[in-house]
């Protein structure tokens, strides 16, 4: 029976697997959801509108050193300025640092 069990298991793992692997982060997404939910603040694409607070655009923070995605994932994670529904969920704010490091130029 332990065998039985142990395949069992084993079986269970390879198919709830794929389920469980995390997509690639999604720049064009990003894209998206930045201009929904940031723009208000930030300028989110080169040579946008401004935003009515002053945020920085998305290219000098792509641009700023020692910016990595795990940084922006984590910072847009998390509420900020005292605004509430800034912080975003772990899947979006992978896909938006994704689209930000797409701004960087140097």
């Amino acid at each position: 029976m332990p065998t039985a069990r142990i395949r069992l298991v084993a079986a269970a793992c390879v198919l709830l697997l794929p389920q469980l692997a995390f997509a690639a982060p999604n720049p064009a997404n990003g894209r998206k959801l930045s201009q929904q939910f940031c723009a208000e603040c930030h300028v989110v694409v080169p040579n946008g509108k401004a935003g009515w607070t002053d945020a920085p655009a998305f290219d000098a923070i792509a641009n700023k050193p020692g910016t990595t995605a795990k940084f922006l994932r984590t910072f847009i994670q998390q509420p900020h300025m005292h605004m509430v529904n800034t912080g975003r969920p772990p899947g979006q704010a992978a896909d938006i640092a994704a689209y930000i490091l797409t701004l960087r130029t140097r």
